[in-house]
This record gives C-alpha cells, sequence and structure tokens, in this order.
C-alpha cells in the first residue's frame, strides 16, 4: 500500500470513529486495531493538517497598517444580550449566549 492510500485509509478510520460515538478504545476493540497504533495517526495526521494549514496563512498577502479600516459604533441601541460563536475546526463549534 502507497504512503497517500495509507493516510487516506487512517483519515477514514479516523473520521468514522469521530462520527460512531464510541471512544477510540471502543473502536479500535471492534475494528481490531491497536489502540498505540491508531493515537499515532491520529496526532501524525492533525500534525501534517495543522502544518498545511500555517503553509496555507504564510503564502498569504502580508497585511500592512493601511489595510485597517476604522470602525465605529453603530447608532442604534444594540440588543440585549450577546452571542459568541468560534468555529474551533473538524466539525466543532463553541456557542455562548446572554441575554
Amino acid at each position: 500500500m502507497n504512503k497517500q492510500r495509507r493516510k487516506n485509509e487512517w483519515q477514514r478510520l479516523i473520521e468514522e470513529q469521530a462520527a460512531s460515538g464510541l471512544t477510540q478504545k471502543a473502536f479500535c476493540e471492534q475494528a481490531g486495531i491497536a489502540v498505540a497504533t491508531f493515537g499515532y495517526w491520529k496526532r501524525k495526521l492533525r500534525a501534517e493538517g495543522d502544518k498545511a494549514g500555517l503553509d496555507e496563512v504564510a503564502s498569504t498577502r502580508r497585511v500592512s497598517l493601511d489595510d485597517w479600516i476604522e470602525l465605529s459604533p453603530p447608532v442604534t441601541e444594540p440588543a440585549p444580550g450577546w452571542h459568541i460563536e468560534l468555529d474551533l475546526g473538524n466539525g466543532l463549534c463553541l456557542r455562548l449566549h446572554q441575554g
């Protein structure tokens, strides 16, 4: 099996485990995979994904102070409470509300 095919297979297994709702240990037992091997590939593929993301950011154009836009507060009264949403990647989203 070539390297890319092996990586794709492990990525599929990692996504399958995440969607299964099973713990890593239970999933690995069911699939006949060593938990340590599963963890190794999960860390390896995450690190490669993080590095690819950094390379993508590094290739974007640089921002200068001239690119900043001055924003003023809204003229109308804001609605009571607040809403914050953070996209954490890998399908995870943190939502905070008040009000």
